[in-house]
């Protein structure tokens, strides 16, 4: 989860410019399959105890390296819309190739075992998608720069007819869904906020939207009357939006970043607790990464402890986690007390976690990429006890 390799949800919103077309736009109804009988490899098995050390699968040998890549991939989502579903999308580039590669990784054991989809060519797919948000552990979507949705559980996918070309940030509450639309390619222009009530159904713009006349860089709903943008505009500016109507309408709020940094990250643990992220500017002398969580509706900031924050996600008021930066790759935090102190939970050499997210105020997933002389490999990791204990699984991608 590093700030550099942004470089790469750039290169496939590129190869969408250049294909001419979004996913979106492709036949509406066309089914693309991720089922475990269309799967390349053999299901993933446990390659780790619990705690940080990987383990030999047989005594006396050196530890397996499955799923070894060659070229540049990421893990940009991942979702568990039910206790032991879990679904992945990995993508990226083979060697020097410029065209996109991507699959979908799934679980139905809560991680312990994970069996890849068939790889797909080309953007127009749903392991292509940046982000996944389900309103139940059977439905679904994926998104950006396209949309896709999912009745199964991930198994299988349709693109999603849209009425704009580009697709950025998805947020649900209940069976409620806001999508960010773009009438441009390019996303250089004006944002529009579109919603449905039913997975794979119409979408129709709000009718109040908030004022702006730039992107939206995040969007959080912790339930469905209350909202969360993060808008940019021109000359880098960031606004802070909520709604506690269901967007008939909006009140600006402050930002707590200074002037050397930027807004770039939200997690809401309720209508009126935010956590938020300021990201350093690169040659200010900024510190990158500095944590501010708000309890009364973004009226007061409080500094959080930690820096060199890449990424946080709240439970509560008081318990969160988050993903750090690192010199040898990225580390997960945890904090009990509302972000005063924060304890090292999962910290891994020459790892980057990539996709994160929390399963209560005790569990978690993540899917991290482990970098080495030879290649790139993906592993999944799981803990359902603060953190104490971490079960790793190599993905054979």
């Amino acid at each position: 989860m590093r700030r550099l390799p942004i470089a790469l949800p750039v290169a496939i919103v590129a190869a969408v410019v250049l294909a001419g077309c979004v996913s979106a736009r492709g036949p509406a109804g066309r089914v693309t399959s991720t089922s475990a009988s269309h799967a390349t490899a053999t299901p993933s098995r446990p390659t780790g105890s619990p705690g940080n050390t990987p383990r030999s699968t047989t005594p006396g040998s050196p530890p397996q390296m499955p799923g070894l890549l060659q070229g540049k991939y990421q893990a940009f989502a991942i979702a568990f819309p039910g206790r032991d579903t879990g679904i992945a999308a990995i993508s990226g580039y083979a060697d020097q190739s410029t065209t996109v590669r991507s699959w979908i990784e799934r679980t139905t054991d809560g991680g312990r075992h994970w069996v890849a989809s068939r790889p797909a060519i080309g953007p127009h797919h749903p392991g292509a998608q940046l982000g996944m948000a389900f309103v139940s552990a059977q439905q679904g979507w994926a998104y950006g720069p396209g949309l896709f949705y999912s009745y199964d559980g991930g198994v299988t996918w349709r693109a999603e007819r849209t009425p704009f070309p580009l697709v950025g940030p998805v947020a649900v509450a209940g069976t409620s869904t806001w999508v960010v639309g773009y009438a441009c390619m390019r996303g250089d222009c004006s944002a529009t906020i579109y919603a449905t009530d039913r997975v794979g159904g119409a979408l129709r713009p709000l009718p109040d939207q908030p004022a702006t006349t730039g992107s939206v860089v995040a969007m959080r709903r912790p339930t469905p009357s209350a909202a969360w943008l993060l808008l940019a505009g021109q000359h880098g500016w960031r606004r802070l939006v909520t709604t506690s109507d269901a967007g008939r309408t909006w009140a600006t709020r402050s930002l707590p970043c200074p002037a050397s940094e930027q807004a770039g990250q939200l997690s809401a643990a309720g209508p009126g607790s935010l956590w938020l992220v300021c990201e350093g500017t690169p040659g200010t002398g900024s510190t990158p990464g500095a944590g501010y969580r708000t309890v009364n509706g973004g009226r007061t900031w409080t500094r959080i402890a930690r820096e060199d924050s890449l990424g946080v996600h709240a439970v509560s008021n008081r318990v969160a986690w988050a993903v750090e930066g690192d010199p040898s790759g990225s580390i997960i935090v945890r904090t009990v007390d509302g972000g005063h102190t924060w304890h090292t939970v999962l910290s891994r050499a020459n790892t980057d976690v990539e996709a994160f997210v929390p399963q209560g105020p005790d569990g978690a997933q993540a899917v991290a990429r482990v970098l080495s002389a030879t290649g790139v490999r993906f592993v999944a990791c799981r803990t359902r006890d603060a953190g104490k204990t971490w079960q790793h699984t190599a993905l054979r991608t």
